[in-house]
Protein backbone atom coordinates (compact mmCIF):
# COMPACT_ATOMS: atom_id res chain seq x y z
CA UNK A 1 0.00 0.00 0.00
CA UNK A 2 1.86 3.01 -1.16
CA UNK A 3 1.54 6.46 1.31
CA UNK A 4 -1.13 8.05 -0.50
CA UNK A 5 -3.44 5.17 -0.29
CA UNK A 6 -2.54 4.78 3.30
CA UNK A 7 -3.26 7.92 3.76
CA UNK A 8 -6.38 8.06 1.89
CA UNK A 9 -7.67 4.81 3.99
CA UNK A 10 -7.01 6.27 7.04
CA UNK A 11 -8.61 9.75 6.09
CA UNK A 12 -11.75 8.08 4.13
CA UNK A 13 -12.11 4.81 6.49
CA UNK A 14 -13.81 2.90 3.80
CA UNK A 15 -14.24 -0.68 3.26
CA UNK A 16 -11.29 -3.08 4.64
CA UNK A 17 -8.68 -1.34 4.08
CA UNK A 18 -9.62 1.68 6.04
CA UNK A 19 -9.89 -0.34 9.09
CA UNK A 20 -6.57 -2.16 8.41
CA UNK A 21 -5.00 1.45 7.94
CA UNK A 22 -6.96 2.68 11.34
CA UNK A 23 -6.19 -0.39 13.43
CA UNK A 24 -2.36 -0.31 12.24
CA UNK A 25 -1.77 3.28 12.46
CA UNK A 26 -2.61 3.24 15.98
CA UNK A 27 -0.96 -0.38 16.53
CA UNK A 28 2.75 1.07 15.29
CA UNK A 29 2.24 3.67 17.63
CA UNK A 30 1.44 1.63 20.53
CA UNK A 31 4.33 -0.71 19.59
CA UNK A 32 6.73 1.96 19.04
CA UNK A 33 5.58 4.10 22.63
CA UNK A 34 5.43 -0.17 24.59
CA UNK A 35 9.15 -0.18 23.20
CA UNK A 36 9.83 3.16 24.47
CA UNK A 37 8.97 2.26 27.82
CA UNK A 38 10.76 -0.48 28.51
CA UNK A 39 14.20 0.53 27.30
CA UNK A 40 14.19 3.54 29.39
CA UNK A 41 12.66 1.18 32.35
CA UNK A 42 9.58 2.74 32.94
CA UNK A 43 8.24 -0.62 32.25
CA UNK A 44 9.00 -4.06 32.62
CA UNK A 45 10.63 -5.73 35.65
CA UNK A 46 12.33 -2.62 37.24
CA UNK A 47 8.93 -1.01 36.99
CA UNK A 48 7.11 -3.94 38.25
CA UNK A 49 9.01 -3.21 41.59
CA UNK A 50 6.89 -0.04 42.35
CA UNK A 51 3.57 -1.22 40.79
CA UNK A 52 0.57 -1.04 42.51
CA UNK A 53 -0.82 -4.42 43.65
CA UNK A 54 -3.85 -5.68 41.44
CA UNK A 55 -2.56 -4.12 38.63
CA UNK A 56 -1.32 -6.71 36.16
CA UNK A 57 2.94 -6.92 35.40
CA UNK A 58 4.00 -4.32 32.67
CA UNK A 59 3.89 -6.46 29.76
CA UNK A 60 -0.11 -7.03 30.33
CA UNK A 61 -0.66 -3.51 30.88
CA UNK A 62 0.97 -2.98 27.44
CA UNK A 63 -1.15 -5.54 26.03
CA UNK A 64 -4.20 -4.49 27.49
CA UNK A 65 -3.04 -0.85 25.72
CA UNK A 66 -2.32 -2.11 22.50
CA UNK A 67 -6.01 -3.51 22.05
CA UNK A 68 -7.82 -0.79 23.83
CA UNK A 69 -5.91 1.77 20.79
CA UNK A 70 -6.53 -0.92 18.13
CA UNK A 71 -10.24 -0.64 19.06
CA UNK A 72 -9.97 3.04 19.05
CA UNK A 73 -8.76 2.62 15.15
CA UNK A 74 -11.58 0.55 14.99
CA UNK A 75 -14.29 3.08 16.37
CA UNK A 76 -13.40 5.44 14.18
CA UNK A 77 -13.24 3.16 10.81
CA UNK A 78 -16.80 1.86 12.14
CA UNK A 79 -18.08 5.74 12.87
CA UNK A 80 -17.25 6.76 9.25
CA UNK A 81 -18.35 3.97 7.18
CA UNK A 82 -21.86 4.07 9.43
CA UNK A 83 -22.18 7.87 8.94
CA UNK A 84 -20.24 8.64 5.84
CA UNK A 85 -18.42 11.82 8.11
CA UNK A 86 -14.99 12.03 8.37
CA UNK A 87 -14.84 14.76 9.25
CA UNK A 88 -13.65 16.54 13.06
CA UNK A 89 -15.86 14.11 14.93
CA UNK A 90 -14.36 10.86 13.17
CA UNK A 91 -10.84 12.08 14.81
CA UNK A 92 -12.40 12.01 18.46
CA UNK A 93 -11.11 8.15 18.75
CA UNK A 94 -7.56 9.61 17.58
CA UNK A 95 -7.61 12.14 20.16
CA UNK A 96 -8.54 10.02 22.89
CA UNK A 97 -5.45 7.67 21.41
CA UNK A 98 -3.35 10.60 21.66
CA UNK A 99 -4.07 11.45 25.16
CA UNK A 100 -3.25 7.69 26.27
CA UNK A 101 -0.35 7.77 24.51
CA UNK A 102 0.62 10.95 26.54
CA UNK A 103 0.39 9.22 29.88
CA UNK A 104 3.64 7.80 30.67
CA UNK A 105 4.89 10.97 29.95
CA UNK A 106 2.77 13.38 31.80
CA UNK A 107 2.72 11.04 34.88
CA UNK A 108 6.48 11.32 35.15
CA UNK A 109 7.69 7.83 34.20
CA UNK A 110 4.31 5.91 35.05
CA UNK A 111 5.23 6.51 39.00
CA UNK A 112 2.45 6.22 40.89
CA UNK A 113 0.94 9.07 43.26
CA UNK A 114 -1.12 12.05 41.70
CA UNK A 115 0.05 12.69 38.68
CA UNK A 116 -1.08 9.03 37.87
CA UNK A 117 -4.03 9.34 39.25
CA UNK A 118 -5.14 12.79 37.57
CA UNK A 119 -4.05 11.08 34.23
CA UNK A 120 -6.08 8.02 34.67
CA UNK A 121 -9.27 10.60 35.30
CA UNK A 122 -8.31 12.83 32.48
CA UNK A 123 -8.10 9.54 30.41
CA UNK A 124 -11.64 8.45 31.25
CA UNK A 125 -12.96 11.76 30.91
CA UNK A 126 -11.58 11.98 27.35
CA UNK A 127 -13.03 8.27 27.00
CA UNK A 128 -16.43 9.66 27.60
CA UNK A 129 -15.76 12.95 25.91
CA UNK A 130 -15.10 10.94 22.43
CA UNK A 131 -18.00 8.28 23.30
CA UNK A 132 -20.16 11.20 23.26
CA UNK A 133 -18.81 13.18 20.78
CA UNK A 134 -19.45 9.68 18.25
CA UNK A 135 -23.02 8.95 19.75
CA UNK A 136 -24.18 11.55 18.51
CA UNK A 137 -24.48 10.40 15.17
CA UNK A 138 -23.69 6.75 15.63
CA UNK A 139 -24.79 4.07 18.21
CA UNK A 140 -22.27 1.51 17.54
CA UNK A 141 -18.93 2.94 17.49
CA UNK A 142 -18.57 4.53 20.81
CA UNK A 143 -19.08 0.81 21.99
CA UNK A 144 -15.96 0.17 20.87
CA UNK A 145 -13.93 3.29 23.25
CA UNK A 146 -16.50 1.69 26.21
CA UNK A 147 -13.22 -1.11 27.55
CA UNK A 148 -10.76 1.92 28.16
CA UNK A 149 -13.37 3.73 30.56
CA UNK A 150 -13.72 0.60 31.98
CA UNK A 151 -9.72 0.18 32.03
CA UNK A 152 -9.16 3.82 33.40
CA UNK A 153 -12.14 3.08 36.02
CA UNK A 154 -10.69 -0.10 37.51
CA UNK A 155 -6.75 1.46 37.68
CA UNK A 156 -8.91 4.56 39.49
CA UNK A 157 -10.22 2.35 42.34
CA UNK A 158 -6.99 0.65 42.58
CA UNK A 159 -5.40 3.93 43.16
CA UNK A 160 -7.79 4.47 45.85
CA UNK A 161 -7.63 1.31 47.63
CA UNK A 162 -3.74 1.43 47.40
CA UNK A 163 -2.45 5.08 47.89
CA UNK A 164 1.10 5.64 47.12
Amino acid sequence: MTATTLGTAIVAARGRAGLIANVVLLLIVTIGINGFLFAVGWAGPAADARRMPMVPPGYVVGLIWTALLALMGAARWLYVRSTGDSGWRSWAPFALAAVCIAYPFYTNGLKPGAPAFWGTVLTIAATLAAIFVLRQRDWRSPWLLLPTACWGGYVVCVMLAYPA
